[in-house]
C-alpha cells in the first residue's frame, strides 16, 4: 500500500469511528487507540479534517465530532440514497400494529447505521439507538439477523473490524454476544435479550438484496415482558410480513 492510499484509508477510519460518538464526541487519546493510530498521526489527520470542516473539536472538552460538512456532504446525495422515504411507512405500520418502538438500520460493511425509528403507541419507550448511530452488527437485533445470513468467514472478519468497540465489554457481555450470535443463526433471526440495556429486549429480520446478501434490517426493541411468548412470534410474523421492503432498496 503506497502512502497516499494508507493517509485515505486511516482518514476514513477515523471519521468513521468519529460518526460512532457523534453526540458524546472523542478525546484524542481514545481516539488513536480505537483507530489502532498512534498519538502524533492521529493528531495531525484531526488537524486536516477540522481545517477542512469535517471534523470539529469541541472548544470546551476539547473532544473531536463530525463537523458541517459532514452534514453537507450528506444532503448533496440525499435523494440518491433516500431509504428513509422508503422505510418510513413501513416503520409506522409496524409501530402501530405492535405499539413498540421499530427501527430501520442499513448495512455499512460489518457495522450498521440507524436510518429511521417510530414510537408505538406503548408508554414504556425503548428508544435504543439514535437515527445516525452506527455501531457493529453484532451488538443488535437487526445486525445478528444480518450476521446470520452471512457465511462463518465473513463473520468471523466482522468481529475482527469490532474488536475495538467490543473492548469496553467484559467476558460475561462478549459470552452474552457470541450467544446472540449463535441463536441468531439457528432461528433465521436476531434476538438481543438483554444484551446493552437491562429489561429491554428486541427482534430483527434482515432484508436482503437478490443475490442473497444482507443489506438492511427492520427490528422491534421493547420492554422484556413484551418479547416473551407467544408475542415474540406474533412481532416476528409482522416483521417478516414487512421484509417486502427489501425489494423496493437498490444498492448502490
Amino acid at each position: 500500500m503506497d502512502n497516499g492510499t494508507q493517509v485515505i484509508q486511516r482518514v476514513f477510519t477515523l471519521v468513521r469511528a468519529i460518526s460512532i460518538r457523534s453526540h458524546s464526541g472523542w478525546r484524542l487519546s481514545e481516539l488513536a487507540s480505537y483507530c489502532g493510530l498512534n498519538h502524533s498521526t492521529t493528531h495531525r489527520l484531526l488537524a486536516g479534517l477540522v481545517r477542512e470542516g469535517m471534523v470539529m473539536q469541541d472548544p470546551d472538552t476539547r473532544r473531536y465530532r463530525l463537523g458541517r460538512l459532514a452534514f453537507e456532504l450528506g444532503l448533496a446525495v440525499r435523494k440518491e440514497f433516500d431509504w428513509e422515504t422508503l422505510c418510513t411507512p413501513i416503520l409506522e405500520q409496524v409501530a402501530e400494529i405492535t405499539g413498540d418502538t421499530a427501527f430501520f438500520n442499513l448495512r455499512s460493511g460489518h457495522e450498521s447505521i440507524c436510518i429511521a425509528r417510530c414510537e408505538g403507541a406503548y408508554p414504556l419507550k425503548a428508544l435504543t439507538v439514535e437515527v445516525g448511530a452506527r455501531r457493529p452488527l453484532c451488538v443488535s437485533a437487526g445486525g445478528a439477523a444480518m450476521l446470520a445470513h452471512m457465511d462463518e468467514a465473513e463473520v468471523e472478519r466482522a468481529m475482527r473490524a469490532s474488536a475495538p468497540y467490543l473492548e469496553r465489554f467484559g467476558p460475561e457481555r462478549m459470552i452474552a454476544i457470541q450467544r446472540l450470535l449463535r441463536e441468531s443463526r439457528a432461528l433465521g433471526y436476531g434476538y438481543n435479550s438483554e444484551l446493552i440495556i437491562p429489561s429491554v429486549c428486541a427482534i430483527g429480520i434482515a432484508i436482503c438484496n437478490q443475490a442473497g446478501e444482507p443489506i438492511a434490517a427492520i427490528s422491534v426493541a421493547t420492554v422484556k415482558s413484551r418479547l416473551s411468548g407467544a408475542r415474540r412470534q406474533e412481532v416476528l410474523d409482522i416483521l417478516r410480513r414487512e421484509t417486502r421492503l427489501g425489494d423496493a432498496i437498490e444498492v448502490r
